[in-house]
């Protein structure tokens, strides 16, 4: 911990270093005459606490004070006021312009003690807390960098169509989002406990407080009141409101991307063929939408009507790679109409006695009608060169029909949009 007395008096300084050198916590000590000088040295030395003398000639404690309070880079440098004055009006002024503590000349080594160590432990905590908003902000910079990188690879990666843009693409995203996602996680959890300890400790001393106003002693009641109106000054109690909101919502934020993460391995697992059994469709939609949500959401506003009940057996993850496709398709192609507001993709489905039909529309331009008849074939795509490989819709009727005995078709109108509808048999006849 490095410390700066700044005093006009070599006496006064002289006797403030020895004083010093007998405090374990304090590395470096610094002393000047020159008040003009101390900016640079703080900037250079990276002082941690600074010990003003109120009155000097020329520049004084007090110019200085309202100097580095001025400027945000030094708020979490605790500063002392060291004075001779006895007026309430000086201090009111100086803890008014951000002013910590103060010492009393002449020094008296209990005093400078006890004020010393309660700025050493506030610095320290400060540290603590500003390193771990570095560790979090670095962690959410990562995360950025590496949902940019993911995003777009996305779809440029195809899988053979089935598992590389789903599969393989998902267990790269959830393992990756997963190791920064759990220091986040962590570091949250710290803070949420340092901040439940800071509100119950404010708590205890305006409580406190409120019995010491009511003293007979008037230095204690004064001092007791000046503590309560700079709590009240700084709005402290409103702050700790907002900083209860800003918990929780970064606590929902958190668990919407664990929830993202479940879901990407969900569908990154390995699935052969015979991987069969009775699902939800109302989960495999809502874990697809989830998925698809990034690649949506600047373009179109996503529904689903699906009743929850509707269960069917089925290959989850292949079916959950058919709707990734149609509804990523509807998405890119709205996005092409390059329209002022957003766009519509609705899923529906319903249950009839022997199957499940599923019908995933859109608003967007629609399909040309010489186009229709040839969607489903490999290879054949109206995208730029190297934006598709038409694949996706070729392998989703693959899917459908063969591997689920079901049925795809699409009705389309030009302007107004496009719907595929899928029927699938709740019971798989092998």
């Amino acid at each position: 911990m490095k410390v700066l007395v700044v005093d006009d008096s070599q006496l006064n300084l002289a006797i403030a270093q020895q004083y010093l050198k007998a405090i374990s916590a304090i590395t470096q000590i610094f002393v000047t005459t020159q008040p003009q000088k101390v900016k640079e040295i703080v900037d250079e030395q990276n002082i941690d606490i600074l010990i003003l003398d109120i009155i000097m000639p020329e520049i004084t404690g007090i110019d200085l004070l309202t100097l580095f309070r001025s400027d945000k880079k030094y708020d979490d440098i605790p500063i002392i006021m060291l004075t001779s004055l006895d007026d309430m009006d000086s201090y009111q002024r100086c803890y008014d312009l951000g002013a910590f503590d103060y010492i009393n000349k002449p020094i008296k080594p209990i005093e400078l003690n006890a004020r010393l160590k309660v700025a050493i432990e506030s610095k320290n905590n400060s540290n603590n807390l500003k390193a771990m908003v570095e560790v979090t902000k670095k962690q959410n910079d990562d995360l950025k960098i590496i949902n940019a990188k993911l995003t777009e690879t996305q779809f440029s990666l195809v899988q053979s169509e089935k598992m590389a843009a789903i599969g393989q693409l998902s267990a790269g995203i959830a393992h990756e989002i997963n190791n920064p996602m759990g220091f986040v996680s962590s570091n949250f959890d710290v803070l949420q406990k340092y901040f439940k300890r800071i509100t119950e400790y404010l708590n205890f001393v305006t409580e406190r407080m409120q019995g010491v106003l009511l003293s007979d002693n008037p230095i204690v009641r004064d001092a007791a009141k000046e503590v309560m109106d700079k709590y009240h000054s700084l709005k402290l109690d409103i702050i700790m409101g907002e900083l209860e909101g800003l918990f929780s919502d970064s606590a929902t934020g958190i668990q919407r991307i664990t929830e993202i993460i479940q879901s990407l391995r969900v569908f990154s697992h390995a699935s052969n063929d015979g991987d069969r059994e009775m699902r939800v469709l109302h989960e495999i939609l809502a874990q697809v939408l989830l998925i698809t949500r990034n690649e949506v959401k600047y373009v179109a506003k996503a529904e689903m009507d699906v009743p929850e009940d509707i269960t069917l057996y089925c290959n989850r993850v292949q079916l959950g790679q058919v709707f990734v496709n149609i509804i990523v398709n509807a998405a890119q192609a709205i996005k092409m109409q390059k329209r002022s507001g957003l766009g519509s993709i609705m899923v529906k489905a319903k249950k009839t006695e022997q199957n499940v039909i599923i019908e995933i529309s859109d608003d967007g331009p629609g399909i040309p009608e010489e186009n229709r008849s040839k969607i489903f074939e490999p290879f054949f795509t109206t995208k730029d060169v190297g934006q598709g490989t038409g694949l996706g819709l070729s392998i989703s009727y693959d899917i459908i029909v063969h591997k689920h005995k079901g049925s795809i078709d699409v009705k389309s109108e030009m302007g107004k949009g496009t719907s595929f509808i899928i029927t699938l048999p709740i019971i798989i006849a092998e």
